[in-house]
């Protein structure tokens, strides 16, 4: 078989992208280069330190591509269209938590005394969130296989199922978020060593995360499908309300 090397080169440029952002090495300079997965000081100096435009657009490219494999299959359950919608507003629910987040971050890192730029602020964030997201692609398999044997209906099986389904996405996504701040506190001690209350200003970041993504995800919903409900790429007003009142009411009903 003829091999074209323009066209191999392509081929492995593409296959190695997140090999090299979880865990490979780049021999080619004086020093050896660590993905995500590496040392932590290594990857923190690589991906945090490193000014390059380029390494955002991979970042970007990664939480774009896994998040996307993720939301294929958390849409798969209702209905295929919601696997589409999903695929396509889970890396726009993780980009935007990411700006906003990023604007906040910086504000709080001052506040606790890190110098801390809106670059490399914005930089932390799409790392945490490309490892996160890579951690979700891996679940992405076992997610689809579970959606896939469940009833799917509008009866009390299904109405069971949604809710199986939704204790399955959050302990997916807490194990990402876990894997995802351990590493991000590790990243930003290394870049700011000797720094006070390092552990306490990524414990801000989470809550900020937590609180910011809640609520975007309550505008983007619906995620996996509700029995009874029609599929739609966003629910009618989706502005209306907020996620912290829903939450409210939820409590105040079975009070």
């Amino acid at each position: 078989m003829d091999v074209v090397p323009g066209r191999l080169d392509s081929l492995s440029g593409r296959g190695t992208l997140y090999y090299r952002v979880l865990c490979a090495t780049d021999q080619s300079g004086p020093s050896r280069r660590s993905g995500l997965l590496g040392a932590p000081a290594q990857a923190a100096t690589e991906w945090l330190s490193d000014g390059s435009s380029r390494k955002t657009v991979t970042l970007v490219a990664v939480i774009v591509t896994c998040g996307a494999a993720y939301g294929a299959a958390m849409g798969s359950w209702r209905d295929p269209r919601l696997a589409l919608y999903v695929a396509v507003k889970l890396p726009l629910l993780l980009l935007a938590t990411a700006v906003v987040d990023a604007l906040a971050n910086g504000i709080w890192a001052r506040w606790f005394g890190l110098d801390l730029p809106l670059e490399r602020s914005l930089r932390a964030v799409l790392m945490a969130f490309a490892l996160a997201s890579i951690v979700l692609a891996s679940f992405a398999p076992v997610v689809l296989l579970f959606s896939l044997t469940l009833a799917n209906g509008d009866d009390d099986a299904a109405r069971t199922a949604h809710d199986a389904l939704g204790l399955v996405h959050v302990a997916a996504i807490a194990a990402a978020g876990a894997v995802a701040v351990r590493r991000q506190a590790a990243w930003v001690a290394h870049v700011h060593q000797g720094a006070p209350r390092v552990h306490a200003v990524v414990a801000v970041w989470l809550a900020v995360n937590l609180l910011v993504g809640a609520q975007i995800s309550w505008n983007l919903r619906p995620w996996f499908g509700t029995p009874g409900m029609s599929v739609a790429f966003l629910r009618d007003r989706p502005f209306d309300g907020t996620f912290y009142g829903s939450v409210l009411r939820m409590i105040l009903q079975h009070g």
